[in-house]
């Protein structure tokens, strides 16, 4: 059975992005919806390993669906997803069950996150002998130019400084 991510996000760009953005980078299926009550009911009818939350959206927000999904299915991992990040929105969402709330203008945590929630909610292996699925982590995820930009909140994270030429930290290159 494949490893498959449920993702509710009503702008069609950003989920477009998303599913391009998460399929890049791992062997998972990708499956979405456009609405937290949608949502829902995905989740009941696929089952899936996690599911990825958008706080804003029509019909049904992120954080009812959580709150319902994570009484349905309290074993599957719930990401929020979200421009209006702050840390009451953490806390709130914490009280209905979604395990972490990332930013949408930091892609690369939301892939690193998917990425840990996955393999630390995956079954023990069977035995030795048994090949274990592969679930690769790529050493540097570029940014995705439309994740990216489509954020209004701003990063407390410090800008990179202006002069890096790429090197990667404890990879120094004789000058």
């Amino acid at each position: 059975m494949p490893i498959r991510i449920l993702i509710a996000e009503d702008n069609p760009t950003v989920r477009t992005a998303l599913r391009s953005l998460l399929e890049g980078a791992g062997p998972w299926e990708i499956v979405d919806v456009e609405n937290g009550q949608d949502a829902l009911a995905k989740a009941q009818e696929v089952k899936p390993n996690l599911v990825i939350l958008d706080l804003v959206m029509p019909v049904m927000d992120g954080l009812k669906a959580a709150r319902q999904i994570s009484q349905l299915l309290p074993e599957v991992p719930i990401l929020m997803h979200t421009m209006h990040w702050s840390p009451q929105v953490e806390v709130e969402a914490q009280k209905v069950g979604v395990r972490k709330v990332v930013p949408k203008s930091d892609s690369r945590l939301l892939v690193s996150t998917v990425q840990q929630f996955l393999i630390s909610e995956a079954p023990e292996p069977p035995s030795p002998d048994t090949p274990k699925p592969d679930i690769p982590t790529p050493d540097v995820i570029p940014p995705h130019p439309i994740l990216e930009s489509s954020s209004v909140a701003a990063s407390d994270k410090p800008a990179a400084p202006s002069g890096d030429n790429g090197n990667v930290p404890g990879n120094h290159q004789p000058s």
